[in-house]
């Protein structure tokens, strides 16, 4: 399994505006792209608001990057005691279709925990790149994942150097939380709901 550092923060704005202000700063459009994600755990497990962190903590994607790809993707994902992602690991499995891989994954014992839909576009100045993400029914975020896609630098060898980066954008975003976990903020609306 390949481990990945990310970073994830709330955006303050409006999708369009935070788009705006990265391209006056110097980024630009490599991707611009629809993310389905079916969140799947082990159909024994209690979903509960106590219980959000460890369901979050290992479960498997039937992901679509609409017109681009499909794939299951087993992630699993180390949290210490502050909810911050300290480590991230993912398998990545190429399948041709989502109605097969979902149920394919009913078949082995799985259920639907949530759905997540977003618009994402894909930023970079030509050092970095971020993505902005607009999630269904949740609001906009943020994101930079340690390699980038298209760059063959990275953008930080910790954690602490890419908050550091992103800092330095000066973009409107909550800079309390740079853990921000859209899968969770999804499943505790659903649940509170």
């Amino acid at each position: 399994m390949k481990e990945e550092l990310e970073i994830c923060a709330k955006v303050l704005v409006p999708f369009k505006e935070i788009i705006d202000d990265m391209l006056n700063k110097g980024f630009h459009v490599q991707e611009d792209f629809i993310l389905n994600d079916i969140y799947m755990i082990l159909n024994d497990e209690e979903v509960s608001l106590e219980k959000i962190d460890r369901l979050l903590a290992n479960y498997v994607l039937v992901r679509e990057t609409v017109g681009k790809r499909i794939m299951l993707v087993i992630k699993k994902k180390e949290i210490n005691d502050k909810g911050e992602i300290i480590n991230q690991k993912s398998i990545k499995c190429p399948i041709t279709n989502v109605s097969d891989g979902y149920n394919f994954m009913k078949e082995l014992g799985f259920k639907k925990l949530i759905e997540i839909k977003d618009h994402n576009v894909l930023l970079s100045n030509g050092k970095n790149e971020i993505y902005v993400q607009d999630i269904e029914g949740l609001g906009v975020y943020v994101e930079m994942e340690q390699k980038n896609l298209l760059l063959s630098n990275n953008n930080g060898n910790s954690i602490e150097e890419m908050i550091n980066t992103l800092k330095g954008y000066n973009l409107k975003i909550d800079d309390s939380n740079f853990f921000a976990k859209k899968s969770y903020d999804m499943l505790k609306k659903m649940l509170e709901e």
